[in-house]
């Protein structure tokens, strides 16, 4: 669904688990599926992380009207869309990372 290969994603999220930012736990009802929760100190660094792109964001788009910034926001968003569905469509795996 996010176009990462299932071999990539287990590696992610060992390395996200190995530094304490994300829980992994067996589904009771079905052992074969995983869950994964954020835990406390992966929450804190999200926020961290939310505030510092905020301040980002801020200091690149200073220069555009609150309307303007909604405009790119939308275009950015149709964009990726269409680059998702041309990725969840291609048969030869082009969209793969």
């Amino acid at each position: 669904m996010i176009g990462v290969d299932a071999t990539n994603l287990v590696a992610i999220l060992n390395s996200l688990e190995d530094a304490g930012l994300v829980r992994r736990s067996r589904d009771r009802a079905d052992r074969r599926r995983a869950i994964i929760t954020i835990s406390p100190r992966g929450e804190r660094l999200l926020a961290d992380l939310d505030r510092a792109l905020g301040q980002l964001d801020n200091e690149i788009l200073a220069p555009l009207t609150h309307a303007e910034r909604e405009m790119l926001n939308s275009l950015l968003t149709k964009t990726v869309m269409h680059i998702g569905a041309e990725c969840a469509s291609a048969q030869d795996g082009a969209c793969q990372s």
